[in-house]
Formats: structure tokens, C-alpha cells, sequence
């Protein structure tokens, strides 16, 4: 039987919606033996008898019970579990399914890790997942590949510091109001703003860098009708979920998202509309180098009749099993067994090559009297 360690948490402003997309997984492992792996909002990694029920994170500091610090051993698929500073014991983990979204867990950082410990992972790669989070890059990695997103600016907080006039001018003149104003590398609508009025722009910008260093403000699409659609690669298939209407207000706020009962009135959708948008679906998941399931949320200006990615999602809330047509389990089956695939045929890979380059460093620099430390 494989062991499965489901990681979650984070020191993220997604933390919360990431304990839940861990609790849901969770109960659609069955035929692994899962170590529930919890980053705490300080950062560290733990594991506890009560990892699997939510109430525990409702007040986690008095409902955790037998908590044991996780430590992952660099060069192995090992993990040790330590309790007051001695290893109870070590756990081959054969793969890592990431419930985590944010900072420092979606971002590469987290697959970077997996990566120098040789475990493997589901979700996107280093690459594409550093790529796909900051949404700046993202654009630019759309643009290269024709695939249309909304107008935008971006700058950073020195930038702003120091070319403030300029910046908001350059907001003014190319994005105009409304614009949307966001971290560059935020989700679950964390941060984000519409902004009507020049007056209030400073303040929105003020708030969006409480969340990141960087900031993008977009062209804000009136009247856009918003769609999501997922992707999953199985069997070395892209298989996508079906498209969904998304039902907001002005923005798609962290309240609609996750903190509304209303249940959502399935709308029929122009079968032209939808084969469109899952054709840039694909196009979107390859050109961005996706792996595992990913969430790819669009704006369709239906006045200029125009298709618009407005950003993409490499671990989505939920693992957007809600799209998918495929059992929970299923789907969760399916991204282990091709992440287990993928780290097996990159283990084939050659990583070493032997040269005479040092023997000849030292042929060259012996005989020198100073010699660099």
C-alpha cells in the first residue's frame, strides 16, 4: 500500500480555504495510508492524530492532540516525525498530494523542496508553478502564446515610492476607470479591489500591498460574464471539466467564493461559447506548462464578443472537484498515479557527468603561490 502525504496549511492568507480542500481530500484517499502533513500559520510542519477533522483548526492550539514536528531529510523520500527533539520514527512517503494555496506553497517553493527530497507531487512544477502565481508573469506568458487577458500595469513598492506621479498617470491614461487592483501574487480574491474613482486609487493600492511587494492593476471588463472550467492531466491526457457560470457581483469576492450557502443556478451556456473556452483551456494548460488539476477562470466580454484568461489556479480551492465529472476519488487517483509516473521516467534521466575538469583545475593552479579560498 502506498503512504500518501496530504500537505496543507501555510503561512498564507489561503490557509483556510487550503485546511478545507485538505479535509475534502482526505476523505477520497481510502486506498493509501495518508499522513496528513499540517504548515503551521508559523511555518511549521507537524503531524496529529486529529488531522482530519476540522473542528480541530477552530481553535488549534487547544484541539490538536499528539502533535509531532515533521522534518523532511533532503536526497531521500524519507520524512521524520520528532517529538521533543527525538525521532520517533522515519516514513517513506511515495507521494505528496498539495492541498496548499499561497505564498511559499504554491508558488514553486513547496515543489522545490519535494524535489530536493525526491518525493513526488501533484501539482504543477518549480517552473510553472512560480510562473502561474505571479500574475505579471503569467501575462506575459499568455501574450507570448496569443492567448488575450485584460490590459494591465505592474510595479512594485520601490517603484512606487519613487515614480508614484508617473505610475498613477500611466494607470490613468493606459488602464483607465474602473480598474481592478490586486497583489500580483494573491488568491482567493485576498487584497483585491475595483476602483471607480481616481481619488480612492492611492488607497486601493495602499491595501493591495498590505498582501505583496507587487501589484498589477487591469483593465476592469463591464458587464463581463465570468466562466471557470478545470484541466487535469491523466495518463499524459488533458482532461477538462465542464465550464461553469460564475454568479458575483462587481468582483468575485472572497465572501461569494467561500463563505456563501446560496446555491448556485447551473445556466446554460452557448455550446459555440463553451467550445471555445475549453479549446483555450487546453491551450492555456500547455502553454503554461501545467501539471495535475488546475482552475482556469475567464471574462467574456459578450458586447465585443471577445474571450479574455483572466488567471489560472495551479492547486484551485477544493481541487475544483465540483467541475469535474470524474468521482473525487477518481480524479485524486488518477494525479497520484501520474505524478508517481512522471517522478519515475524523470528518475531515468542522466544527472551526473564525469570530467577531468578538477584534476586539471589542480594541474593548472598548483604550482600557484597565491591560491583563492
Amino acid at each position: 500500500m502506498k503512504t500518501i502525504a496530504v500537505i496543507f496549511g501555510g503561512k498564507s492568507v489561503e490557509h483556510d480555504i487550503s485546511v478545507i480542500t485538505a479535509m475534502q481530500s482526505l476523505k477520497g484517499l481510502s486506498r493509501y495510508k495518508v499522513i496528513p502533513i499540517y504548515i503551521k500559520t508559523d511555518g511549521h510542519y507537524v503531524t496529529a492524530k486529529n488531522l482530519y477533522k476540522p473542528n480541530t483548526f477552530l481553535n488549534y492550539a487547544k484541539n490538536v492532540k499528539k502533535e509531532r514536528e515533521v522534518s523532511f531529510i533532503l536526497g531521500s523520500s524519507q520524512i521524520i516525525i520528532i517529538k521533543n527533539s527525538k525521532i520517533l520514527h522515519r516514513v517513506k512517503i511515495d507521494c505528496a498530494l498539495l492541498c496548499t494555496h499561497g505564498h511559499g506553497v504554491e508558488d514553486g517553493a513547496l515543489q522545490g523542496l519535494l524535489e530536493q527530497c525526491d518525493i513526488p507531487y501533484t501539482s504543477c512544477k518549480i517552473s510553472s508553478s512560480a510562473l502561474c502565481m505571479d500574475k505579471t508573469l503569467t501575462k506575459m506568458m499568455l501574450k507570448e502564446n496569443k492567448i488575450k487577458s485584460p490590459a494591465y500595469v505592474h510595479f512594485d513598492k520601490c517603484e512606487y515610492k519613487t515614480n508614484k506621479i508617473e505610475i498613477l498617470k500611466k494607470i490613468k491614461d493606459k488602464i483607465k476607470l474602473p480598474c481592478i487592483i490586486k497583489p500580483a501574487s494573491g488568491g482567493s480574491s485576498v487584497g483585491i479591489s475595483i476602483c471607480e474613482d481616481i481619488q480612492l486609487i492611492e488607497k486601493c493600492i495602499d491595501e493591495a500591498f498590505l498582501y505583496d511587494d507587487k501589484i498589477i492593476v487591469e483593465k476592469y471588463i463591464e458587464n463581463a460574464r465570468e466562466f471557470c472550467c478545470g484541466a487535469v492531466k491523466i495518463s499524459n491526457n488533458i482532461i477538462l471539466s465542464k465550464v461553469s457560470e460564475v454568479k458575483k457581483g462587481k468582483i468575485y469576492t472572497f465572501t461569494e467564493k467561500y463563505l456563501s450557502s446560496k446555491e448556485i443556478n447551473e445556466k446554460k451556456i452557448n455550446l459555440s461559447l463553451e467550445s471555445r473556452i475549453k479549446k483555450l483551456v487546453t491551450k492555456t494548460y500547455k502553454a503554461l506548462l501545467c501539471d495535475g488539476i488546475v482552475r482556469i477562470d475567464f471574462l467574456y466580454d459578450e458586447k465585443k464578443d471577445v474571450l479574455y484568461v483572466n488567471e489560472l489556479n495551479t492547486i484551485p480551492g477544493s481541487l475544483a472537484f465540483n467541475l469535474f465529472e470524474i468521482p473525487f476519488t477518481d480524479l485524486l487517483n488518477g494525479v497520484i498515479d501520474e505524478a508517481i509516473d512522471f517522478h519515475n521516467k524523470k528518475g531515468k534521466l542522466v544527472y551526473t557527468f564525469s570530467s577531468d575538469a578538477i584534476k586539471k583545475y589542480i594541474e593548472m593552479t598548483d604550482h600557484l603561490k597565491y591560491k583563492m579560498c
